[in-house]
């Protein structure tokens, strides 16, 4: 992930980062959910449709037995 800081004397006393769209909006939906987690609002169909979405990009690993932990 690149990041770009932008000084605080362009950005009159506040600190600015650039990053890339699809990476602040799964920081917001991450937030989202840790903020409804703390609350007891912790919705289990998001957490599933998470899995789903990472299965289907297979970013998940699938192991067989424990001994392929190694």
């Amino acid at each position: 992930m690149n990041t770009i800081t932008i000084p605080k004397h362009i950005t009159h006393g506040d600190e600015l980062v650039i990053l890339p769209r699809e990476e602040y909006e799964g920081f917001l939906h991450l937030r989202a959910a840790l903020k409804n987690r703390d609350t007891g609002k912790f919705d289990t169909d998001v957490a599933i449709k998470i899995y789903q979405k990472e299965k289907k990009e297979k970013k998940l690993e699938t192991l067989n037995s424990f001994a392929d932990l190694d």
